[in-house]
């Protein structure tokens, strides 16, 4: 699709279809795919990475988010890559973010906002909303009655 000029973007929707909501997760299975089907050089980690930002931004038709640059809204991550899952591959931590297991944001940025926080959540209480979220979710795995 990339060779043909197609638009091509990267997303999670939510735990109805997508367990961990982990756009990383899907990047790499993105570039993990593509490779098994043309090889290891079908798909680099920068460019599943740029599918996950820019790839999405345009398929939605917005040129407002998917790059950190002025007059971009200023939404962004950040992970502590001085941990062992990322060991022996920090020569390249682009990569290292799309091939190894990512656990948790150690940063998050929504419009210049911190919402997490050294991997806490600030915004709300989050053990009320797990406690709510899988609620609903059992209601929903039950089905009507």
């Amino acid at each position: 699709m990339l060779a043909a000029g197609v638009r091509v973007g990267l997303g999670v929707d939510g735990s109805a279809s997508n367990d961990s909501n982990n756009l990383l997760n899907e990047a790499r299975m993105a570039m993990l795919l593509a490779r098994v089907k043309d090889g290891a050089d079908a798909l680099s980690a920068r460019q599943a990475l740029e599918l996950a930002t820019l790839g999405g931004a345009q398929v939605l038709g917005r040129d407002d988010i998917g790059a950190l640059a002025p007059n971009m809204a200023a939404d962004f991550i950040t992970y502590n890559l001085d941990q062992p899952h990322y060991a022996g591959a920090l020569h390249d931590p682009v990569a290292a973010l799309v091939f190894c297991h990512t656990s948790h944001v150690d940063y998050s940025y929504i419009n210049g906002r911190r919402v997490v926080d050294q991997g806490r959540l600030t915004t709300l209480e989050l053990p009320m909303l797990i406690e709510r979220h899988n609620g609903l979710a059992r209601t929903l795995a039950d089905g009507p009655r």
